[in-house]
């Protein structure tokens, strides 16, 4: 969970970094060439934010797995189901923004906020894993 919560923290900052910092006009719909050659047009740190956010969702499917297996507490549980699918509305709120050449501000915003709300889960999914921990230690 640390680790989802670092790439998380670092997602953050690349999508942060590549909506400022993106070109001034929108780039070309792509269409049938996919998600990728859309965040080609926007450069390299695109791309990278892209590839996080695969990463990312491979990593919320198995902080929710590890919560059925390692932790008893109901909250670890469904503040990770909570956490994925805020990453999975992430994802698909900044595939639409691509897809869309950068107009629809209303997948911006479900990007953002689905942002938001999976950093939230996950730390209160830490928070109930701690507080389970220092239970069963006591």
């Amino acid at each position: 969970m640390v680790v989802l919560l670092a790439v998380l923290t670092l997602q953050g900052w690349t999508g942060d970094t590549v909506n400022i910092f993106a070109p001034v006009t929108s780039i070309t719909p792509p269409g049938s060439f996919g998600l990728f050659a859309g965040l080609e047009q926007l450069g390299s740190f695109a791309v990278w934010h892209g590839a996080e956010g695969i990463l990312l969702s491979f990593l919320s499917i198995a902080v929710f797995a590890a919560s059925f297996l390692w932790s008893g507490s109901r909250g670890v549980r469904i503040a990770s189901l909570l956490g994925l699918f805020f990453v999975f509305s992430a994802a698909y709120g900044g595939y639409e923004f691509v897809m869309s050449g950068l107009s629809d501000a209303g997948a911006s915003a479900q990007m953002g906020g689905s942002f938001i709300g999976a950093y939230a889960f996950y730390f209160i999914a830490l928070y109930y894993s701690r507080n389970t921990q220092e239970a069963k230690l006591n």
